[in-house]
């Protein structure tokens, strides 16, 4: 394991070292220092100083991208620049190119770096992210403007999940084959949130994803994935997050000014319709019971047990009430 570890790193290190070199080739700026930042999905992102001290952030995708992710990311930030709503901004190489193609097969996309510190969960903090979501939710693409379907959508992941749960129904032992139905019902039972108009959406707005700029500005940060799809999306995930704990969330204690706050900020610029806030409920618990359905499957299929984690089933089980709470506040400004 400790000669696996420093091949790793070795390739790494020999990553690093050609990833420079194309930088000062393709962009024409002399590379002080870049770094691997953290990415839970296993993607090529890097944290880059320049010589005379400022910084971006390098991604790098393989060339056949079948999903098109970084084709699609630059579309929502070049839209978002367009539209003078703060994000990273995407930074085009020497021949004007947004996203190089380098001989060895990589696509290569450098954007700005947003300076700043991880957004707290206090009101006051809650309160511009709320406003931040509503600014974007409020921008409106012209009819020209392709824009791609954001990716983390009931309409997607539903099925998804749905695929990995009956992969492992053989293996599923019987004391678990109650829960097991019980997931199936879940995720059957969810409505896709299709049938309302579609906004541009950031599709994973929680506080771990912002930075709070020296000026005081909550700053949306991770803009892959993101496009078009119902707002309540981006608004439930926010709630959720901002009221029930997760694996990647402080413990955080009950204080209903948290939702109140990031409502108050949303309806400064964008109001959610009678229609949308009956499928709040869904728009909450979606992304928790679709973790739990996959969490429970890879368990079943490596161990042939479940997953003894349950955050996601509290948050699942918290939606109808996050939601009823939070639809007297939208209410309120309707």
């Amino acid at each position: 394991m400790e000669n696996v570890a420093l091949l790793d790193r070795h390739e790494e290190a020999i990553t690093i070292a050609r990833l420079i070199d194309l930088v000062h080739k393709l962009y024409g700026f002399e590379v002080a220092a870049l770094q691997a930042l953290d990415s839970e999905s296993g993607k090529h992102i890097y944290q880059v100083e320049q010589a005379n001290g400022r910084q971006w952030v390098l991604r790098a995708y393989p060339a056949m991208d079948d999903g098109n992710t970084v084709q699609n990311l630059v579309a929502m930030l070049l839209f978002l620049e367009e539209q003078g709503y703060p994000a990273e901004r995407v930074v085009r190489s020497l021949e004007g190119d947004a996203i190089p193609i380098v001989p060895d097969g990589w696509q290569l996309l450098i954007t700005s770096f947003i300076e700043g510190t991880p957004t707290d969960y206090s009101p006051a903090s809650l309160r511009l992210l709320g406003a931040m979501l509503g600014r974007l939710h409020a921008l409106q693409p012209s009819s020209t403007t392709l824009l791609p379907l954001a990716e983390n959508r009931p309409a997607t992941e539903i099925p998804w999940a749905l695929g990995q749960l009956t992969s492992v129904a053989a293996q599923v032992p019987g004391h678990l084959q109650a829960r097991y139905e019980t997931l199936l019902a879940a995720l059957h039972a969810i409505d896709f949130c299709e049938d309302v108009p579609r906004v541009v959406i950031h599709n994973d707005c929680h506080p771990a994803n912002t930075v709070c700029t020296p000026t005081g500005e909550i700053v949306l940060i991770d803009w892959e994935g993101a496009g078009m799809g119902s707002a309540i999306l981006d608004v439930g995930f926010l709630l959720i997050s901002c009221d029930k704990p997760s694996l990647w969330t402080p413990k955080l204690e009950p204080d209903p000014r948290r939702i109140a706050a990031i409502i108050d900020g949303y309806c400064q610029h964008h109001l959610l319709t009678l229609p949308e806030l009956n499928k709040l409920p869904d728009a909450i618990r979606f992304r928790s019971i679709v973790y739990g359905a996959c969490s429970f499957a890879e368990s079943i299929s490596r161990y042939g047990e479940e997953d003894e984690s349950d955050w996601w089933w509290k948050r699942y089980i918290a939606a109808e009430e996050v939601a009823e709470r939070a639809r007297r506040q939208f209410e309120a400004y309707l």
